[in-house]
């Protein structure tokens, strides 16, 4: 589909969330100590990042327990790495200096050479790129879902892409590897993803074949907060459009996530 579309979808389901969280569901809730000071983060991705305003759907998930969070984003429907790498926007970004920079690819990573090996080349010019803007700064990389129905060129790939499970699990593999190599953060989405595709298969995470709905983006808030700011997302808020049971459901996977990524115990909010 075309940026124009999903900007105007964007626009819709953005209009809903901004509703105040005095009025959205919310449980009762462990009290968090506020951040020492405003976390500064540059979110550089796709329309996986843009979808239902990720960024900003985080923002006031930490805002909730007392954190802030401040953001910008540069996120081009379509964007691989490569396109980012090559982007003289995207440096000019990241040249600002930030606390925290994600970094968010395709659905489907490259697997044939040379394209693979350009994909983890790529990344790590952008991670070396933003510690070159500032050697204090933590690198994340967002592990995105798969397509929802796996490859989008059956027989392509490896035949286990072919299905959502083994496309997701090359995902996985991919993020993990990326977060070794580049002595970066990973942010699990993924794998609390897949586990909760098992868990309540009934439940529609997707708007389309690739995008989240305002559910799945929900999860993958959910996600970061629990694994940025080190603190449990059991009993934040959520939007009306999501019933109590799955928000339960989504906030206990997020939480078991913190253990997969590596702020556990150096979270960035404790510098």
């Amino acid at each position: 589909m075309r940026r124009s579309f999903f900007i105007k979808f964007g626009l819709v389901v953005f209009a809903a969330l901004l509703v105040p969280f005095s009025s959205v569901h919310c449980e009762e809730k462990p009290a968090s100590p506020a951040a020492a000071k405003p976390l500064r983060v540059l979110f550089i991705g796709n329309s996986l990042t843009y979808m239902n305003d990720l960024p900003g759907l985080t923002a006031r998930l930490a805002k909730s327990r007392n954190f802030v969070m401040e953001y910008a984003t540069y996120t081009p429907n379509g964007y691989s790495f490569a396109k980012h790498a090559a982007s003289l926007k995207a440096q000019r970004k990241i040249e600002a200096g930030w606390d925290l920079v994600v970094l968010q690819a395709q659905s489907q990573p490259p697997e044939a050479p040379p394209a693979a090996a350009q994909f983890y080349l790529d990344a790590q010019k952008l991670s070396q790129a933003a510690r070159k803007a500032n050697p204090g700064v933590k690198v994340a990389f967002y592990e995105t879902m798969a397509r929802k129905n796996g490859a989008a060129r059956k027989g392509r790939a490896a035949a286990e892409a072919d299905s959502y499970e083994g496309l997701q699990k090359k995902v996985n593999e991919a993020y993990s590897k990326l977060a070794l190599e580049n002595q970066g953060i990973l942010i699990p989405v993924g794998e609390a993803w897949q586990k909760l595709r098992a868990q309540r298969p009934a439940l529609e995470l997707y708007q389309d074949e690739v995008h989240p709905n305002l559910t799945g983006t929900y999860l993958a808030a959910c996600v970061f907060y629990s694994v940025v700011f080190a603190d449990t997302p059991v009993g934040l808020p959520y939007p009306p459009e999501i019933d109590a049971e799955t928000a339960s459901s989504i906030q206990t996977l997020a939480n078991e996530a913190r253990g997969i990524g590596t702020l556990r115990d150096n979270p960035i909010t404790q510098k």
